[in-house]
């Protein structure tokens, strides 16, 4: 007959586990989302920048 080995650290049930990796995909798209509007705040002054460019020099 086989012993059973009790350990002391937690398993993580599934729910637990949807939790964390619901958790880490907010922050993680939270990151994302403020990279972003930073990548296009610079698109749209480079295209201000462009604009104004063209029509005073142009």
């Amino acid at each position: 007959m086989a012993e059973q080995h009790h350990h002391h650290h937690h398993h993580k049930d599934d729910a637990t586990r949807f939790k964390e990796r619901s958790l880490n995909a907010i922050v993680l798209r939270r990151k994302l989302e403020k990279w972003l509007k930073i990548v296009v705040m610079i698109i749209a002054l480079f295209m201000i920048i462009a604009t104004l460019y063209v029509y005073t020099l142009g």
